[in-house]
């Protein structure tokens, strides 16, 4: 639980202010489906990255399914967060504007879970 709260938190701090943004809204209607699938892959990407260096890069072998499991919990609950922030906030159409919704939830998602990887990361190192 501990570190389901870290991620949250983590999460929290980039998703609001970003989602607060005129200019994501306009984007999430702009940009193409695939270059948002494109940003969801970075963000998978890059937490793996730093995971794996921060982490798992001497004990992968034996740890790899919690690897996998980190990587997808920070990128689940950093959604989660991203949607509950737009729905807050109102700007979460999923029933009449689903694309769009996804889209900003990804375009948050992006630098809100590497905030959530750090203070994950920050809560790991405190802890050993």
């Amino acid at each position: 639980m501990q570190d389901v709260a870290e991620i949250t938190i983590g999460s929290v701090v980039l998703a609001f202010p970003v989602a607060l943004t005129e200019e994501v809204w306009t984007l999430s209607e702009q940009l193409p489906l695939g270059r948002t699938i494109l940003i969801s892959l970075s963000s998978i990407l890059f937490i793996g990255w730093f995971g794996y260096h921060m982490f798992y890069r001497t004990i992968l072998k034996s740890h790899w399914r919690d690897f996998l499991l980190r990587i997808f919990s920070v990128y689940v609950i950093t959604l989660v967060v991203s949607a509950m922030i737009l729905f807050a906030i109102d700007h979460f159409p999923v029933m009449t504007e689903p694309v769009a919704t996804f889209k900003r939830m990804v375009i948050i998602a992006f630098p809100a879970s590497f905030s959530a990887t750090i203070v994950d990361s920050l809560g790991s190192r405190n802890r050993d």
